[in-house]
């Protein structure tokens, strides 16, 4: 199943925190090699793109040289503010075509010029049935600028970066990871042959991030520009706290009434119910029932947020743990270890690129 003994270490550089993991395996078991978390500087990034990469770069070196990192291949993530994604339809074509044509695609579709961008696609389902078919990709870009931005920022830090990917298709190739070798929740398909439904919610610093897979292929993603930090500044509005305390308050195991957050609370939950319902409108389709919503991500642990967003929608919540299926470590059962493993999402997915085979 995968490529060589460890695997790239992968970074998911947030605008709150750092979160760096790399696995090793013996005799096809998977086991946690190394993790770390680091905190990052808010003000290191503007619209996604590292324009104070100075902190971000000795916070980078504190964790290389503080952990043992077998070798310094990394691959990097890019936030929901950093890209730009597309589903796009194309016919058959061969591949030197289909690349030409996506060149062409990312002038139509996104605002830079495709000579200042860089971009990449993948098939968003499995070959289609005939070869009259089109065949759907996705197609990401993100400005030239601001994928060097990121490099420059590993590569002063003493790594050696093999790729550079997007958010949501890290977040797939975690869920996909949980669902490989093994049966969960029945496999990818329900009794009655209704195919699994997955909805990751990952709450981050600026924004929070909804995926939908449905066995284990990519079905709907949205970002909203709702997260942690704006939970902070309703709790700085009703209390006069300094950003840092309000922050701190925030995780304090009070009720969301309390802390005067129902009105935030209320908001983020409309957001989610509203993509959800986007996501599930297609002509001729019933809107699948839900079983559950996995919540990730630094919001996860807000006290109250995820049971007030189940009641309100209907839909019983869990938290994701992407490390569920590693197997050989001690790491996994210790609940305040579970608690910091539903971080690391991004990361989890990051490291498996193109180790697995």
């Amino acid at each position: 199943m995968y490529r060589r003994r460890y695997s790239p270490i992968g970074i998911d550089a947030g605008s709150a925190q750092i979160k760096m993991i790399q696995f090793r395996q013996n005799r096809g078991r998977i086991a946690v090699h190394c993790k770390a978390l680091g905190p990052t500087d808010p003000e290191a990034y503007r619209d996604g793109m590292i324009v104070k990469p100075g902190p971000l770069i000795r916070e980078l070196k504190r964790l290389k040289d503080t952990h043992r990192w077998h070798k310094n291949r990394v691959n990097l993530c890019l936030g929901p503010q950093a890209f730009y994604l597309r589903k796009v339809s194309l016919p058959q074509m061969t591949e030197a075509e289909t690349c030409k044509a996506m060149f062409w695609e990312a002038e139509n579709h996104f605002p830079l010029p495709a000579s200042e961008t860089v971009f990449d696609f993948c098939p968003a389902d499995s070959e289609p049935l005939s070869g009259s078919e089109p065949r759907v990709y996705l197609l990401a870009a993100t400005a030239k600028e601001t994928a060097d931005s990121f490099t420059a920022a590993v590569a002063a830090a003493g790594f050696q970066c093999v790729s550079l990917e997007i958010l949501p298709l890290a977040l797939l190739r975690s869920m996909q990871a949980g669902l490989q070798g093994r049966q969960e929740e029945g496999g990818t398909d329900l009794p009655g042959g209704e195919t699994l439904l997955r909805v990751l919610i990952d709450i981050g610093h600026r924004s929070s991030t909804i995926l939908i897979i449905r066995g284990r292929k990519y079905h709907f993603y949205r970002n909203l520009k709702f997260g942690t930090a704006h939970f902070t500044e309703a709790l700085l509005q009703s209390s006069g706290e300094s950003y840092p305390a309000a922050h701190r308050s925030l995780y304090e195991k009070k009720t969301l009434e309390a802390k005067g957050l129902l009105e935030a609370a209320g908001h983020f939950a409309t957001k989610l119910e509203q993509s959800l319902s986007y996501a599930f409108d297609v002509p001729g389709h019933t809107e699948p029932a839900l079983r559950s919503l996995e919540f990730c991500g630094g919001g996860a642990f807000i006290p109250g947020l995820a049971t007030f967003v189940e009641q309100k929608l209907a839909v019983k919540r869990r938290l994701y743990n992407p490390l569920s299926a590693v197997s050989g470590s001690t790491l996994v059962g210790q609940p305040e270890v579970y608690r910091e493993e539903a971080l690391y999402p991004a990361a989890h997915g990051l490291a498996l690129r193109g180790w697995l085979k």
